[in-house]
């Protein structure tokens, strides 16, 4: 079952909420269900969720400026350059650099199109 980016991003928000309760010392879970509003179950499942969350699952990401914009554009036209990012066939390599970017494929093709 797909979950929707809105359900998803809640769900994000209510553990890192959760997460904060529990550094202050709220750790029982009948009060971290009232203090977030939802059930003793979701709770318990959050409380499942967050032994396996790292820090970076509990942040989100932030905007690209458009500085980072070009300097992420300039760095894929360097790779063009190089020979490293091409197949035996001549063809780019798109999911090299996509990999070592970590970037989209849509923005890399971007590039190549002239965007």
């Amino acid at each position: 079952m797909k979950i929707s980016y809105h359900r998803r991003r809640k769900i994000k928000t209510r553990r890192i909420a959760l997460k904060n309760l529990i550094l202050r010392g709220v750790e029982d879970p009948k009060e971290l269900a009232e203090e977030l509003k939802v059930t003793l179950a979701t709770i318990k499942r959050d409380l499942d969720a967050l032994k396996t969350m790292n820090e970076e699952d509990l942040t989100f990401q932030k905007r690209q400026t458009p500085q980072d914009i070009l300097d992420k554009k300039e760095t894929i036209l360097k790779m063009l350059d190089d020979e490293e990012y091409y197949n035996e066939n001549g063809e780019i390599n798109i999911s090299k650099i996509t990999r070592e970017l970590k970037t989209s494929r849509t923005t890399v093709l971007c590039v190549l199109n002239g965007g």
